[in-house]
C-alpha cells in the first residue's frame, strides 16, 4: 500500500502517519531544505486473517523522496506496506463469491457497512423472526432492562414460537428480551412491546421510526414477531444493516451471542422457578468465531437467518432469507469473507492526519483530522493497489477556526479515486494582524 501527497503547486499537500507531521506546502526550495529534517516514522499496520493467528503489527519504514516533475512541480512519495482505516471503502477483484441456495443474500462487513456479496439484496422479502433483531434494539434503546414485565392475555395466545408464557406470568425485561431472542417467542416478544409501547401498534411505530433513522429504505413493520401480515418485509441488506447496528451495542451482542439461557419465574417479586432455553442458532456450536444474530422461518419467509463471526477483529454479518440450507449458506458466506477480505485503518476519527501552513497566523501551520474513522475494506489482492492522498486546495489564511474544512483525504484504487472525506482544522489559530474577531453566528 502507497501513501502519497502530490502536485504540490496546484493542490498544498501534508501527510502524517502515526503522528509523525510530514509537511509539504509551500515552494519547491522549502520541501528540498525540509526534507533531511523529516525522518522515517514506523507505522503499525494490522492485517486481518483468517488464518486463527493473531494479527500482525508490522513496523514499516517510509523513505520519502522529492522529485521534479516535468512541469517542474515537486511530488512527494511515501511508500508504506498495507495499512488502512476508512468509513465504508470496497475494492472487489472479480469472483462473483460463493453460489448460495438462498433466495436473497448479502455479506456485509460489520463496522464499515462495507457490501461484499449481493444475491437480491435489495428485493423485498418476509424477514419472519429475524423482526425481532429491531425488537430488541428498541426494546434495548428505550426500556429499563430491571423492569418486571407483566404478560397480557394478548401477548400469551400469540400464534407460533413461543417462549410457553402465560398470561399474569412476570419476567424481567432484559430477561425475556434474551429468553425472545434465543427462543425466539412470539409471545414475548409481543409482551415487551406492550410493556415498552404501551400497545404493540405504538411499539411498532416505534420500530418504523428507528428504521428510517437507520435509513432502511426498504423496510416496514407490522408487528414485533415476524409473523406473516399485510406490509410487513425488509430486504437482505437491510437486515445486516440493523444486524450491524445492533453488535455494535454491548448488550445486544452478548444477547445474541449466547448459547443458552437461564431464566427465573416470578410472582411478584419472588422467584417461583427456573427454566432454561437454547439458541436457535446452530453456528454458534459449529463456526469458529460466530457470535450472532437470529434465525427466523414461517411458511411464506422459508427458513432464514442472519449469521455474524468475528476472527482477528474482522467481524463479517451473513444475511440469507429463504433458504434451502440457511447453516450451510451462511458459513459459506462468511467462509468465502474471511478468506477474500481483509480490513485496513487508515485514520481514527478526529486523528491528525496532516499539518498546512497558515499565513499570518500566530501559529505556523494546524492540523487537519477527518471527523469520522476512515477504514477500508478491501479484496486481500487489492491491498497493495490502495493509495491516499492528503489535498488541500490552497493554503488556508488566518483566522483558522477549530473545526474548520481545510481539505479532503483522498482515497485511490490504483490511479481511480474511490472515496474523499474532509478534513477539519484540529484547532483555531489567531491571526498575527488582527484582534481576535467574534464569529460570525450561523
Amino acid at each position: 500500500m502507497k501513501i502519497r501527497a502530490g502536485r504540490v503547486s496546484s493542490r498544498l499537500m501534508a501527510l502524517a502517519v502515526a503522528g509523525t507531521i510530514l509537511t509539504c506546502v509551500g515552494t519547491v526550495e522549502e520541501h528540498l531544505r525540509a526534507l533531511p529534517a523529516m525522518a522515517p516514522a514506523p507505522v503499525s499496520v494490522s492485517s486481518m486473517s483468517s488464518t486463527g493467528a493473531a494479527p500482525a503489527a508490522v513496523p514499516v519504514s517510509m523513505p520519502l523522496s522529492a522529485q521534479l516533475s516535468p512541469a517542474g512541480e515537486a511530488t512527494w512519495v511515501a511508500a508504506v506496506a498495507g495499512s488502512a482505516q476508512a468509513s465504508a471503502i470496497m475494492i472487489l477483484d472479480g469472483g462473483g463469491g460463493p453460489s448460495v441456495s438462498a433466495a436473497a443474500a448479502v455479506l456485509m462487513e460489520a463496522r464499515t457497512g462495507a457490501l461484499l456479496f449481493g444475491k437480491n439484496a435489495d428485493q423485498r422479502r418476509e424477514p419472519a423472526s429475524i423482526t425481532k433483531v429491531m425488537t430488541a434494539i428498541v426494546a434495548l434503546e428505550r426500556g429499563n432492562l430491571a423492569d418486571t414485565v407483566t404478560v397480557s392475555s394478548r401477548a400469551a395466545s400469540v400464534a407460533g414460537s413461543s417462549l410457553g408464557l402465560r398470561t399474569g406470568q412476570q419476567m424481567k425485561l432484559e430477561e425475556l428480551i434474551r429468553a425472545m431472542m434465543l427462543r425466539s417467542g412470539n409471545d414475548g416478544a409481543t409482551a415487551i412491546a406492550e410493556h415498552i409501547g404501551g400497545s404493540v401498534e405504538q411499539f411498532v411505530a416505534m420500530m418504523n421510526a428507528r428504521a428510517k433513522s437507520m435509513g432502511l429504505t426498504g423496510t416496514r413493520f407490522a408487528n414485533p414477531h415476524g409473523l406473516s401480515a399485510t406490509g410487513h418485509y425488509t430486504t437482505a441488506r437491510d437486515i445486516a444493516v440493523m444486524c450491524a447496528r445492533g453488535l455494535a451495542m454491548p448488550k445486544f451482542a452478548d444477547i445474541v451471542g449466547s448459547t443458552e439461557l437461564w431464566s427465573s419465574k416470578l410472582r411478584g417479586d419472588e422467584v417461583v422457578g427456573s427454566s432454561v432455553v437454547y439458541n436457535t442458532n446452530k453456528l454458534l456450536w459449529s463456526y469458529q468465531g460466530a457470535d450472532g444474530v437470529k434465525t427466523g422461518t414461517t411458511t411464506a419467509a422459508g427458513h432464514c437467518l442472519a449469521a455474524s463471526a468475528t476472527r482477528d477483529g474482522l467481524q463479517l454479518i451473513a444475511v440469507v432469507l429463504k433458504s434451502g440450507a440457511r447453516f450451510n449458506d451462511a458459513a459459506r458466506l462468511l467462509d468465502y469473507g474471511f478468506n477474500s477480505f481483509v480490513r485496513l485503518d487508515i485514520a481514527d476519527a478526529g486523528q491528525e492526519v496532516a499539518a498546512v501552513l497558515v499565513d499570518s497566523g500566530v501559529s505556523p501551520s494546524v492540523g487537519m483530522a477527518p471527523a469520522g474513522a476512515v477504514q477500508a475494506v478491501v479484496s486481500s489482492s487489492a491491498v497493495g493497489r490502495l493509495n491516499t492522498v492528503i489535498d488541500c486546495p490552497g493554503r488556508p489564511r488566518a483566522p483558522v477556526w477549530a473545526g474548520q474544512r481545510l481539505g479532503w483525504l483522498r482515497v485511490f484504487a490504483g490511479e481511480t479515486e474511490i472515496a474523499a472525506y474532509p478534513l477539519y482544522a484540529t484547532e483555531s489559530v489567531r491571526s498575527r494582524w488582527a484582534l481576535w474577531p467574534r464569529r460570525a453566528e450561523s
